[in-house]
């Protein structure tokens, strides 16, 4: 009894013989208390003996219960709109000359009566008014929200509407001004909603497109005429829903968060739709606790270094960016699809300092432009890059844990996904010639890929720039914490990584140049051949080859293999693993000028070109070959005539007898044949007395043959002298 006061509640319990719904207390006497029954439309207060309520309460059979304000008196004026607001200002000046300033025993004296009617009076309404106004007043905490609408139950949400027989819902259908009656909406039963549900419920899932291909697949389904033969006839007229009755009343079987799940599919609702409640940050110690991979397919049509009439189609674009910083700490552009072999380019790019890197595309850096090198501690990517024994090789060696991606889940990378549309913004590649633009071609366009210009090194270098902008300039002031603010740190992934790195956030490690190769580089077992050391088609040597005579001994005596570790980048960057560590190879001589400087795509792209055969060339060959055979086959058939016409020799003895008198004889014929002395020659003179008194050339003919060739000219030279 000692903790009721006034404008406190009482609840009646079990057992209450005073009162049987909650009331509120409006004054308290020594011998008396007044209360209200608490509800929006109450009754007249009372007196209640105070001996009697306190032994209820101390009883048990009443409670003195906490404040309990309906929900709908819990609301800002923000959250009122205007009618509601006038309309409670309304019924408070009504009454607020006689409740302010005022409690109510002031009010509920014995001319409690005559002061309602002469306030009534005064302001030009009904005294019933006032009294409603006032006890509401009193129930519902003595406040001027107490005067707000209570619309909290209203509308029947969920509810059917119950309708009279035979009344149709809606605005009657017209047609040129007139009444349609039976192609308008129609009285909606269970059956009819059944089917609306069904029909719907294709469009909600995505099973059909839109809601007039539902509409028509729901007349078919439910509404055709069965015929006799059991064939479907026309629609029934005038028993069907109308569109609009399928689009509304659909709408209310599925919610709109079901239909953006089932019609963008759970990929996409989990990539772009799906509530954010964590951050790809939390839980990170520091700069190079968690690197994150993939690869996407760049929007620009790359041409050969060798030859810039070859089309090599688009390059795929490999980045690790660090998820604590933003920092993109690993680039590779080559032209293998997602795997682990283009990932480790990657990998072993991000684990390795970049000066030199950027100096081989004509890039020149300082160490602090892009200072990455490290070991991340987890390095998250997609089944693609890292799902291999070869991955699973790399944990073991440089003690990196690898954490795979379920698949389709690009949203658990979110980091890493966004950066390629960064960087495509920051190089704008869909103006670059060749570059593929996001609108799908119209007929009559001109076609990107002709226009493509730039080659693997250009584009790798425009990469390269596009990303030490991005690491130097990105805002990301949402990622510094309270320390870094302290410290003013810029909010850039430069200056995030400086600073955890100065300030020693994570024990990030580093690895020697041998355990990188060994653990991240391809590498491929060779055959040592007689030019060299054989890798895709280009010959290599180095010094141990040369000094314990590889190439001699796998010539002459048993073959030899040898496992190379190259670098994609370039086809001079190759390795062989000996006593002293890695020794580097080099290409010979006669081939360094055909293939220095290209990527190993390169070459093997140039090979296969050069090794294919036009249409052309290939029936030039075969029609050559062809001619041959034929000349070779009518010079056997000739030989073989004037064989026969000799007769057989008469014994095999005899045939074979005198060979090398035989062949003197015949080498002297021949000598005879090709050998024509000059000197011999006579000098023909076209004059008259030339041709009268010719003389000859002193000299001896130095056989019969040629003198026979002499005559011969002689003869030709008067014959055409006459």
């Amino acid at each position: 009894m000692l903790n009721m006061r006034v404008n406190c509640i009482v609840s009646p319990g079990e057992g209450s013989e005073i009162f049987e719904k909650p009331v509120r207390v409006l004054g308290i006497e020594s011998d008396f208390v007044v209360v209200i029954e608490l509800s929006t439309n109450p009754t007249k207060p009372w007196r209640l003996e105070k001996p009697l309520l306190a032994e209820e309460i101390d009883s048990g059979a009443a409670v003195i219960s906490p404040e309990m304000v309906p929900m709908h008196l819990l609301r800002s004026d923000d959250e009122l709109s205007e009618n509601e607001k006038n309309s409670r200002d309304r019924n408070w000046n009504l009454v607020r000359g006689l409740v302010e300033n005022q409690v109510a025993l002031d009010l509920l004296t014995s001319n409690f009566g005559a002061l309602v009617a002469n306030h009534a009076m005064e302001m030009g309404v009904d005294r019933k008014q006032i009294y409603r106004l006032l006890y509401r007043y009193w129930s519902m905490g003595q406040t001027r929200n107490a005067f707000l609408w209570n619309t909290n139950a209203c509308g029947g949400r969920g509810k059917e509407k119950s309708r009279a027989s035979g009344i149709i819902p809606g605005r009657p259908a017209k047609y040129l001004g007139v009444v349609v009656s039976q192609d308008g909406a129609i009285r909606l039963e269970k059956r009819h909603m059944a089917h609306i549900r069904l029909a719907y419920g294709r469009v909600a899932s995505g099973r059909c497109g839109n809601v007039k291909e539902a509409y028509r697949w729901m007349l078919n389904k439910f509404y055709r005429e069965t015929m006799a033969d059991g064939s479907k006839g026309n629609v029934v007229r005038g028993s069907y829903p109308s569109i609009h009755q399928l689009r509304h009343h659909g709408k209310l079987f599925f919610d709109d968060l079901y239909k953006l799940k089932k019609r963008g599919g759970a990929t996409r609702y989990n990539k772009d739709h799906r509530a954010l409640i964590g951050s790809a940050s939390h839980r990170l110690l520091g700069a190079g606790h968690r690197y994150e991979i993939d690869s996407t397919i760049a929007d620009v049509y790359l041409v050969h270094r060798v030859n810039r009439l070859w089309l090599i189609g688009r390059p795929v674009l490999y980045v690790m960016v660090d998820t604590f910083t933003r920092m993109i700490v690993g680039i590779h552009v080559g032209l293998e699809g997602p795997s682990w072999n283009g990932a480790r380019h990657a990998i072993y790019n991000a684990y390795t300092p970049k000066k030199d890197f950027c100096k081989r595309y004509n890039i020149h850096i300082n160490e602090a432009d892009w200072p990455c090198s490290h070991l991340p501690v987890e390095l998250v990517a997609d089944r693609a890059e890292l799902l291999s024994e070869a991955g699973e090789a790399m944990t073991k060696i440089l003690g990196t844990v690898v954490k795979i991606l379920p698949p389709f889940r690009p949203d658990w990378k979110s980091i890493i996904e966004s950066r390629f549309r960064l960087i495509n913004e920051k190089l704008d590649l869909k103006f670059v010639p060749g570059g593929v633009d996001a609108r799908k071609m119209e007929r009559g366009d001109r076609d990107y890929q002709l226009d493509a210009i730039l080659d693997i090194d250009e584009f790798t270098e425009m990469v390269i720039v596009g990303v030490l902008a991005h690491n130097k300039s990105l805002r990301v002031p949402h990622l510094l914490s309270r320390e870094m603010v302290a410290a003013a740190v810029e909010p850039t992934p430069l200056g995030i990584w400086n600073w955890s790195m100065a300030n020693n956030l994570l024990n990030t490690k580093v690895v020697s140049p041998a355990e990188l190769k060994i653990a991240l580089l391809p590498s491929h077992e060779c055959r040592i051949s007689r030019g060299g050391i054989s890798f895709q088609g280009v010959q290599y040597t180095c010094q141990t080859a040369v000094r314990e005579e590889w190439l001699e001994r796998s010539h002459n005596l048993q073959t030899k293999y040898v496992r190379v570790f190259y670098d994609p980048n370039s086809i001079e960057n190759c390795w062989i693993k000996s006593d002293a560590g890695f020794e580097p190879l080099t290409i010979v001589p006669q081939q360094r000028h055909k293939y220095g400087g290209l990527r190993t795509e390169e070459v093997l792209d140039m090979i296969k070109i050069l090794n294919q055969v036009s249409p052309d060339a290939r029936y030039e060959n075969d029609n050559t070959a062809a001619l041959l055979k034929g000349r070779q086959e009518e010079i056997l058939d000739r030989a073989k005539t004037k064989r026969a016409s000799q007769g057989d020799p008469k014994s095999n003895a005899e045939f074979k007898r005198d060979k090398r008198s035989k062949r003197a004889t015949e080498a002297k014929n021949e000598r005879d044949q090709h050998t024509t002395d000059l000197k011999q020659l006579r000098v023909v003179d076209n004059s008259p007395d030339a041709v009268e008194d010719p003389k000859p050339i002193a000299g001896k003919l130095g056989s019969s043959r040629s003198a026979a060739f002499l005559k011969l000219v002689v003869n030709v030279g008067n014959e055409t002298n006459p």
